[in-house]
């Protein structure tokens, strides 16, 4: 470009020297612009992925915490997988046990595996009812094959256990949101 603005047409003849320009001549800026643009591209894309994984996480109620360490993991893990066994031992170790209760990921899960644990204490009340009433009705027969309704919650239990000890923190339904309005997650 010339001095007035407009385009200079260059012919074969009229080749830019190559080498290191001379001194008082900036090096033209990257495709990327300055520095600080360039750092704001980086932090509004981070701040996109950061979006689009809470969507994520809002959309499956399922996400990786990537600060878990392997014995956090065990830890979450045994919180669920204790309640078949030895109710509330795990996740009272957890949230008394000074080291674990400042771990977010075991305290989480600590807590969860607790609300976890009172939805299926009402369930068994309310299958005990069901059992009992189909029972009478029945005159036994249903007795027969209704008992295993006492041992659904294991599944469930174990299931969590598994995406405790995967890393994940997920939502139970009705039980993580009710924990989380009263505070307690």
């Amino acid at each position: 470009m010339t001095d007035q603005g407009t385009p200079t047409v260059q012919g074969p003849g009229d080749e830019r020297p190559t080498g290191p320009e001379p001194e008082g001549t900036a090096p033209e800026p990257s495709k990327g612009g300055t520095p600080a643009s360039e750092k704001a591209q980086e932090a509004a894309a981070a701040a996109a992925a950061k979006a689009q994984a809470a969507v994520k996480q809002v959309a499956t109620g399922v996400w990786v915490d990537a600060e878990a360490t392997e014995n956090d993991r065990l830890m979450a893990a045994l919180a669920y997988a204790s309640q078949i066994i030895i109710p509330i031992i795990v996740p009272l170790i957890i949230l008394l046990s000074e080291t674990n209760r400042s771990r977010p990921f075991q305290r989480y899960h600590a807590i969860q595996s607790l609300g976890f644990l009172v939805a299926a204490f009402i369930y068994e009340i309310a299958a005990a009812i069901v059992y009992t009433i189909l029972t009478i009705i029945t005159l036994g027969c249903l007795g027969l094959i209704l008992w295993i309704l006492f041992f659904l919650p294991i599944i469930p239990a174990l299931y969590y256990a598994y995406l405790a000890y995967q890393g994940k923190r997920f939502d139970i339904p009705w039980v993580t949101n009710f924990m989380r309005q009263q505070k307690w997650l």
